[in-house]
């Protein structure tokens, strides 16, 4: 538990200049896109610290790209969730189709694969490629997708509380759904990583996961009603009940992990 401990009080420590740079950033004249790279970087930086202080090697963080299936899944899960959630949002009214959005598919799949790649894997390498493999050691996989969700949900509050990121909802809603959508997506997340024994499904997933959502299915989407800002977004209420949803089919798959850890 001593490596998990250094780990969180490293990044949050790291981070604390991120944040500072970020709410401040108009008023410094400093690039937001530069600094939230720097600050998704925090948790991957830390991991990367914290595996050297105590094992003295990086092998642990699952630099492998492992079998090609469970890239795949990573890449395309999103896409296939976001269409569910906004499909049900669209038709039942509580978003309508923005016909005005205009997009390159070759800038948008290629271009913004990479970039966010490069930005989600700073993450990423933190979260799942060393923190959930540390606590997996020695904590079932249902404790260790808590443990670790919580803590990245947590790690996104200062954005919201000064109302830099998802800042649509009153702030009580959406701190409440935020913990709820991470928690419950770091099952799906964390399951492939441990699964796969690389961290790259997971970078894939929290990649295409920004990209779709924040790129293609979000501006797609207009506003209808009052409930509209409740129920769209990546912590709106449709995609946080199928989050939950993916999590318990996750979770009913924990028994195939390796160790076959929670398999009773």
């Amino acid at each position: 538990m001593k490596k998990v401990i250094t780990y969180v009080a490293l990044t949050f420590l790291l981070s604390s200049a991120g944040y500072y740079l970020i709410i401040n950033s108009k008023a410094l004249g400093l690039s937001p896109a530069l600094l939230m790279l720097y600050l998704m970087w925090c948790p991957g930086i830390s991991g990367m610290a914290t595996s050297l202080i105590y094992e003295k090697s990086l092998s642990g963080i699952g630099w492998k790209p492992g079998n090609l299936r469970w890239l795949g899944l990573g890449y395309f899960l999103p896409i296939c969730y976001a269409a569910v959630a906004y499909g049900i949002i669209w038709l039942s009214g509580f978003g309508g189709i923005n016909h005005d959005y205009r997009f390159n598919a070759f800038n948008l799949i290629v271009i913004g694969t990479v970039i966010n790649v490069a930005f989600a894997a700073g993450e990423e390498i933190g979260w799942r490629g060393f923190m959930l493999p540390q606590l997996y050691k020695f904590k079932s996989f249902t404790a260790s997708c808590l443990i670790t969700g919580i803590v990245w949900a947590v790690w996104h509050f200062p954005l919201i509380i000064s109302g830099i990121y998802l800042a649509k909802m009153p702030m009580g809603s959406q701190l409440l759904l935020l913990v709820v959508t991470v928690t419950a997506m770091t099952f799906s997340i964390g399951w492939l990583r441990l699964k796969s024994g690389s961290v790259w499904p997971a970078v894939l997933m929290h990649a295409s996961h920004n990209l779709y959502i924040q790129r293609l299915f979000d501006p797609l989407t207009t506003e209808t009603g009052p409930m509209s800002k409740y129920m769209t977004g990546e912590s709106g209420i449709v995609l946080t009940v199928i989050f939950i949803g993916l999590a318990l089919v996750f979770w009913s798959q924990r028994g195939r992990l390796p160790n076959g850890r929670e398999s009773k």
